[in-house]
């Protein structure tokens, strides 16, 4: 394969320029990108992240933070393609054990205080999943969930991202965030519609999990320019994009059916919006990237990212593997 040849300490520059990458390589790489540049705005507010932001290099996202390193979006997203190259039934024993053995074997930092416990101090699957309160309305469900989209059959789409939220986030609008940015990605995956339409999409996969997230998501298609109050909620409107998963899912939406023509310039956008910057980046990037390639990218978000055992090569790895087990027929 002419991407594994090239990838070295000495990747060129004008190689990563050619757009060699598959659409599954690239929603990877484009949502591990976003994750690793987002950390370092993370949690700040808009007008503080618009003070600081700069757009030639990856910073630290705190307190033994390598700069370059991803979060628990992209480990987790991993755990979820292994699941899918496996061939083992997707159900939440699996991926819940797939979760365990990622972190267990290779532990990143940006998990949430109840997963992170459980990652940490659980031994077998069983007892992780006693550990783990699982009734969480927060984004941690959405933002892994993208790599589900490939699948080519949109009503196992949908029921593999119910699956994935009911682990952790086992509360209705969690749940309807996770089959969202499932759908949106298989959306963009397949090119089913026009960018601007993907909130159609999405509020048909879940029309039967959450009135309130349709009722919301309506909201967001109908603003006609950016709301703060009505994206975020009002007590977020200073704040960004809060940590919970209909919001994040909404503020995805929002990026994607409208920032789709050039991915550098959805990911500044992700990252302007303030709050979770590394989940909506990461998200937003790793759709956009599906449909025009990474290749447009600054470069130093290729050649800056990690690449110890589970990093860049390995993404670039597991990005060829899916897209043979999905797209070869």
């Amino acid at each position: 394969m002419k991407i594994k040849k090239a990838i070295s300490k000495d990747f060129d520059k004008s190689i990563f320029k050619k757009n060699n990458f598959n659409k599954c390589q690239n929603i990877l790489l484009g949502a591990a990108f976003g994750d690793a540049f987002g950390v370092a705005f993370e949690g700040m507010k808009r007008k503080k992240v618009l003070e600081r932001f700069q757009f030639d290099h990856y910073s630290p996202g705190g307190d033994g933070w390598e700069s370059g390193n991803y979060s628990d979006d992209t480990q987790m997203s991993i755990a979820i393609v292994e699941l899918l190259l496996s061939r083992r039934e997707f159900n939440k024993v699996n991926l819940a054990d797939n979760f365990l053995r990622t972190y267990k074997r290779d532990p990143h930092m940006g998990y949430g205080s109840s997963v992170r416990e459980g990652l940490k101090k659980a031994k077998t699957v069983e007892e992780f999943l006693r550990i783990i309160p699982g009734n969480n309305s927060s984004n941690g469900a959405c933002m892994r969930v993208a790599p589900i989209g490939v699948i080519p059959d949109i009503k196992k789409v949908i029921q593999y991202a119910i699956t994935n939220a009911e682990i952790t986030h086992h509360v209705p609008s969690a749940i309807a965030s996770s089959v969202c940015v499932a759908a949106a990605s298989h959306y963009f995956f397949y090119n089913l519609g026009k960018p601007e339409n993907v909130f159609d999409y999405c509020i048909k996969a879940c029309k039967s999990i959450d009135e309130e997230s349709i009722h919301y998501f309506k909201a967001i298609r109908d603003m006609k320019k950016l709301n703060p109050a009505l994206l975020f909620g009002e007590e977020n409107k200073d704040y960004g994009v809060p940590v919970n998963g209909m919001r994040t899912a909404g503020a995805v939406l929002y990026i994607i059916s409208r920032f789709y023509k050039d991915p550098a310039e959805t990911l500044k956008e992700a990252i302007l919006l303030g709050g979770d910057t590394d989940t909506t980046a990461s998200i937003c990037l790793g759709m956009i990237a599906m449909k025009t390639g990474i290749h447009n990218l600054p470069f130093f978000l290729f050649k800056d990212l990690e690449n110890k055992r589970y990093g860049r090569d390995y993404l670039i790895e597991l990005g060829d593997n899916l897209s043979k087990r999905y797209t070869s027929n």
